[in-house]
């Protein structure tokens, strides 16, 4: 049987987002690969990117056939799930239809079967043992609400990249194409819409890290969990072991103000291996001395031809907002990012800083003309949600 995994388009969270990356479908390709062993070899599994696709839906159903049909959905896309989900049941009406992800949690669709809540893991696999051995839908759902309250307590295997091969150019972070995700975490949830990654989940070896680095010959890496940086133990372990074996690859990264203040020769040796970019998490500065301490971070940053990107989420009131506009303009710093709060309040800070005239000259210079317009579009285009 064929199971077709769909992301449906591009959600709000995720074009906040769209001035430095478009991500991986990484929830979907985790989900892909939880299926038990025996059924394994009993299940074809698609992948489908609207937000990537130009291509007509339809003609993608009438060529896959599925026998069922998974939607991972986000918060703002009940319409194009909703949509999707009825041109499934119209043109394929013995396809089953699931969804996943927070839109599960609602009241889902009424085209949509199955709703793969607190335990999408045990939900696909019940899902996928009925439609094989031909249960009715009752009570495949029956099944389903059953295994729904059992929690996750092992960590998930590692996500199924080969499902979005076809697309793995067009996944980027800033002008580095074909950005990979790799984690220093492992996850026991599905969540993966952040930007940034996790702080307090098990760790995997190192060893292991740089085995998923070795493999992904040709590809730029993002090393998105922060305990990277968190720990500057951990992060010296790990730059041996890339120097090692030889693994210069161009780099993102989530960076530690503390760590790279007290860390200098860290941040060398990561740069001499290829690091491009540190996501720089940032709150408002408490007083002069803090202000100091960040800004002669972001020197050493810069010192080591590295880019930082800072990240707010606090909201900020007007006359803070003014004030680090000015900070981050006196420092020729543009490349920002606001969430949540931060991004209901605070969107000026992009007018002043990430699509002023000061900015775009400096990212010509840094990156060319092509990346400096492709950043001001994507700042703009954010500008209007």
């Amino acid at each position: 049987m064929k199971v077709l995994f769909i992301r449906p388009g591009t959600s709000r969270r995720r074009k906040m987002i769209s001035p430095l990356r478009r991500q991986e479908p990484l929830e979907l390709a985790y989900l892909a690969n939880q299926l038990q062993d025996s059924l394994q070899d009993k299940v074809e599994i698609v992948f489908i990117d609207m937000e990537l696709e130009r291509g007509s839906f339809k003609k993608h159903l009438l060529e896959i056939q599925p026998s069922l049909v998974v939607f991972w959905g986000d918060q703002g896309q009940e319409d194009l799930v909703d949509d999707q989900a009825s041109m499934v049941k119209d043109i394929s009406p013995e396809s089953y239809v699931a969804l996943a992800g927070e839109l599960s949690e609602g009241e889902g669709s009424p085209y949509v079967d199955f709703l793969f809540r607190k335990n999408p893991v045990e939900a696909l696999n019940e899902t996928v043992l009925g439609i094989i051995t031909e249960r009715s839908l009752q009570e495949i759902n029956r099944n389903v609400a059953t295994v729904e309250n059992e929690t996750i307590d092992q960590p998930l295997r590692e996500a199924d990249r080969g499902i979005f091969r076809k697309y793995q150019d067009r996944y980027y972070f800033l002008q580095y194409g074909g950005t990979v995700d790799v984690t220093s975490q492992y996850r026991l949830e599905f969540d993966e819409m952040g930007l940034i990654g996790k702080k307090d989940n098990p760790l995997r070896p190192l060893e292991d890290v740089a085995k998923d680095v070795e493999s992904l010959v040709g590809a730029s890496v993002y090393l998105k969990d922060r305990d990277i940086w968190d720990d500057p133990k951990r992060l010296k372990r790990l730059l041996e072991l890339l120097k090692e074996r030889n693994l210069q690859r161009e780099y993102i990264s989530v960076g530690n103000w503390r760590t790279i203040l007290e860390n200098e020769s860290l941040l060398e040796d990561f740069a001499g291996l290829g690091l491009k970019v540190l996501l720089m998490e940032m709150d408002f500065p408490k007083d002069q001395d803090d202000w100091i301490f960040k800004g002669e971070v972001l020197r050493m940053i810069r010192k080591h031809g590295v880019e930082p990107a800072i990240i707010i989420r606090e909201k900020m009131v007007k006359e803070d907002q003014d004030a680090l506009s000015f900070w981050l303009k006196d420092r020729k710093e543009g490349l920002v990012l606001l969430e949540g709060e931060a991004f209901e309040e605070n969107r000026p800070i992009y007018t002043h800083a990430s699509i002023s005239t000061w900015a775009f000259l400096k990212w010509t210079k840094d990156h060319g003309l092509g990346e400096a317009r492709r950043r001001q579009k994507e700042y703009k285009n954010t500008l209007l949600i």
